[in-house]
């Protein structure tokens, strides 16, 4: 799509405006204030019906309907019409919107369907660029970046697919992760019974079979909680208080072996070991990616299909390739592997320690209950709680927590007054209970691990499916983000190196070996760039604030390229050189003529320099272009057509309004020979004021214009290139001749400007002149691509004076290498 023509009734600050930038590229310039953003809003909303302005962070209380339109006129009294050319349609289509019912587009209804996907493209905003957006590629965080380029990208869905599966993934993870906690706290309990450290089912078989035969029972074979108490009596306790001394006294000891010395140095080793190896590993960015690939390939070797298919797809593997395949994957991240399977090991030591004092403390709380020691009851909770706290954190993966230091862990958390409390309970629990028989004992080992072993039992099975859900969870999860980076990354990587290529165009010699990274990143996109070879940083780490704003302008170009070839050609550059050097600005000019042909620019701008380079360098022609000056209210800008100057000189001399011709003669002039100077970077007598009069610049363009041809000329003469030595003196014959000719005419053109008594002249007296400065300008310039001709430079050397086309070169490098 390209716009054709554009007209604006009542909207922002737009009265009333029509312009007619017939598919070429369209300059506005003007101060600021000036309502240059106002026609940029108005095609914004012809497009997408919104204002991208008016949305976002800073806008709340700013809305379309009641904002968008002129202050003094109402929604139902705001339009905006355009004419546009289609790709494949022949004919031109208008289309409008009125910001009455902003959703609704009114255009014939036979183009729907050709337009509709402009529009759709429209409203992922890549059509237009203003200067607050530029740090939107460039120094927002890796998220922000992320959902911009989502949106351009239209892929805003497979972000929500991602957060659907992560969310499916971790509520898995949590499910497995509870019913394994309550697995590993069931087994510590088992373990405090029987009087081991480990959970070991023979064990645990002996010491039921002991206490069966203290009961006077035969062993069983199996260890099953329905079995424990087959063919046993009940016994029971002669005090109603219900507690068993021997079993209370046993958890007390078990609880006072963790303030000994030798098990107070063992956990601290644990955790000192533990707490650097997570340090390491959060340091060290291959090492996560290393483990995370490793997780993954444990979980898909797990979840093999017996047919040999991917656990994911379904898609069969010859017998056993897969397997070997993982196997192998798993075998080269060995160095991953034992850091990980290391620290699994620590944390299972420091979980085991917890769950064993939860077990013993928990019985102990029992006991204190029935006892009604309330004191003792609420230390002893508190400190049950903290442990809880900190298994989970041991369980998780925020492991070390800065709420647990290393001392309180020595201790894992005990109350200081530990064994004043221990021995107040269990000095009231011999008070009132009875030493109990040896049967008795056996019965109540019996009882509390019938119940444990049956909860035991159910929370293997439950941790067992919950595990094989979260797997597949893990892998589903892992493999859309793998084929997602795939495929992103591909698409970045073009992107990157349009964008590289951009850059380096812009930054010339400076940056020949610059390069940058964008990559997808978790939610986020993340984009570093190289700092003349000392590594790749973010974007606002080392660049200055102008390379930032140049590296944003590649950036969306090489975005919107991509993304709207074939649908939008039209981009709007809105204001965007705030803080882009002098010299780097030409340079955009160039690249935006040269590297974006075929794409129209709607432009605007408060610097006149750069308005005056972007006709210069032939991205705008001097008819697409108008100035906004002296904005009100009732009438909004006023408007200056910038258009040919030749063509409204001829107006005047039509009407024999010499002085009016000579005005506009003179002020052309000093604007193109400013510009002229400039392309050939030409001496100038400076002026601290900045006010350079014709005569100024006319000397400095003359002078270097043939001071670069006579190099040209010595350079054409080393290299015995006859034929071009001859074609360039025929252009110095042509030139000295117009020379001649101004240096004779000039002089009528100040005093023809104000009123001179005896000089009055004529029509006859003033066309020669502006004839003669016709002449003068096409010198300059190129009659097939319209660009100034300038000097090209290489690091220190000037090299040759060229057009944008090529259709003027003359090279200024002799035989031997060197300028002339």
């Amino acid at each position: 799509m390209k716009l054709l023509e554009l007209e604006i009734h009542n909207f922002r600050g737009i009265r009333n405006l029509t312009i007619k930038p017939e598919g070429k590229n369209f300059l506005i310039y003007g101060p600021n204030g000036s309502g240059k953003s106002a026609v940029v809003d108005a095609l914004d909303f012809l497009l997408t019906g919104q204002i991208s302005r008016m949305t976002g962070k800073g806008t709340k209380g700013i809305t379309l309907k009641k904002h968008g339109h002129h202050i003094d006129y109402s929604a139902e009294d705001t339009d905006v019409k355009a004419m546009v050319q289609i790709h494949g349609v022949e004919e031109p289509i208008e289309i409008k919107r009125n910001l009455s019912s902003p959703n609704d587009l009114i255009c014939d209804d036979s183009v729907k369907e050709v337009i509709n996907p402009v529009l759709e493209l429209a409203s992922r905003g890549q059509h237009v660029l203003t200067r607050r957006e530029i740090l939107n590629y460039v120094n927002a965080d890796s998220n922000t970046r992320g959902k911009q380029i989502q949106t351009l990208l239209k892929i805003t869905d497979v972000e929500e697919t991602r957060m659907k599966l992560l969310k499916v993934r971790n509520t898995l993870k949590s499910n497995y992760q509870a019913a394994k906690n309550s697995r590993n706290t069931i087994s510590a309990a088992i373990n405090s019974n029987v009087g081991i450290n480990s959970f070991d089912e023979d064990k645990i078989l002996d010491f039921v079979n002991l206490k069966r035969k203290i009961l006077g029972r035969t062993p069983i074979e199996e260890l099953k909680s329905d079995k424990l108490k087959e063919n046993l009596e009940s016994q029971s306790l002669p005090s109603d208080m219900g507690i068993n001394t021997r079993l209370l006294k046993n958890d007390i000891d078990k609880l006072q072996i963790i303030k000994s010395v030798e098990n107070r140095e063992n956990i601290r080793n644990i955790d000192v070991e533990l707490r650097d190896l997570k340090a390491k590993i959060s340091s060290d960015h291959n090492m996560k990616d290393a483990l995370d690939h490793l997780r993954l390939s444990r979980l898909g070797l797990d979840l093999l299909g017996h047919d040999g298919s991917c656990p994911l797809c379904d898609t069969l593997w010859e017998t056993d390739n897969l397997k070997e395949h993982l196997k192998n994957k798993i075998e080269v991240l060995t160095y991953a592997a034992e850091n990980l399977d290391r620290m699994i090991k620590l944390s299972d030591e420091l979980i085991i320690e917890v769950n064993q004092v939860l077990a013993s403390l928990n019985e102990i709380i029992k006991s204190a209950e029935i006892l009604e020691l309330k004191e003792e009851i609420n230390i002893l909770k508190n400190w049950f709680n903290d442990l809880e706290i900190l298994l989970s954190v041991l369980e998780g993966d925020n492991y070390p927590d800065p709420r647990f230091n290393g001392h309180l862990i020595e201790v894992l958390l005990a109350p200081v007054n530990l064994q004043v409390i221990l021995d107040n309970i269990y000095s009231a629990a011999i008070e009132i209970s009875p030493e109990p028989s040896d049967e008795q004992t056996a019965w109540d080992n019996l009882t509390k691990l019938e119940e444990n072993l049956k909860n035991y039992e159910k929370s293997t099975n439950d941790c067992l499916k919950s595990f094989e859900s979260y797997k597949k969870g893990e892998i589903l999860l892992n493999t859309f983000l793998e084929s997602r980076n795939s495929i992103l990354n591909n698409l970045f990587a073009e992107i990157k190196d349009r964008f590289v290529e951009l850059y380096r165009q812009l930054h010339g010699f400076d940056e020949m070996e610059f390069n940058a990274l964008l990559v997808s990143e978790g939610a986020g996109v993340d984009f570093k760039v190289d700092f003349h070879g000392r590594g790749v940083n973010p974007p606002h780490a080392l660049h200055s604030e102008g390379h930032q704003d140049s590296m944003g302008i590649c950036l969306y170009l090489a975005l919107a390229e991509r993304l709207t070839q074939g649908f939008i050609d039209l981009i709007i550059l809105d204001d965007v050189m705030m803080s882009v050097d002098a010299p780097h600005r030409r340079e955009i000019c160039n690249l935006l003529a040269n590297f974006f042909k075929g794409r129209q620019f709607f432009i605007t701008t408060h610097d006149q320099t750069w308005a005056r380079q972007l006709q210069s360098e032939g991205v705008i022609t001097s008819k697409n272009r108008i100035e906004f000056s002296n904005w009100t209210i009732e009438n909004g800008p006023s408007m200056n057509i910038l258009g040919d100057i030749w063509e409204v000189i001829e107006n005047d001399l039509d009407r024999n309004d010499i002085p009016s011709a000579a005005a506009k003669l003179r002020r052309g002039s000093e604007e193109y020979f400013s510009q002229v100077c400039a392309s050939l970077q030409a001496p100038v007598r400076f002026k601290f004021n900045g006010q350079y009069e014709l005569g100024d610049l006319l000397s400095g363009a003359m002078s270097e214009y043939k001071s670069q041809l006579k190099h040209a000329k010595t350079a054409a003469r080393s290299w015995e290139n006859y034929d071009e030595l001859e074609r360039l003196t025929e252009i110095e014959d042509f030139s000295k001749e117009i020379f001649e000719k101004i240096n004779l005419e000039r002089w009528a053109v100040n005093p023809a400007v104000h009123f001179n008594e005896g000089t009055d002249f004529t029509l006859e007296d003033f066309k020669p002149v502006v004839e003669t400065f016709h002449d003068l300008f096409s010198i300059f310039q190129c009659d097939k691509c319209g660009t100034f001709i300038h000097l090209v430079i290489n690091g220190p050397r000037a090299e040759a004076v060229k057009c944008n086309c090529g259709n003027i070169t003359w090279n200024l490098m002799d035989k031997n290498n060197k300028n002339i």
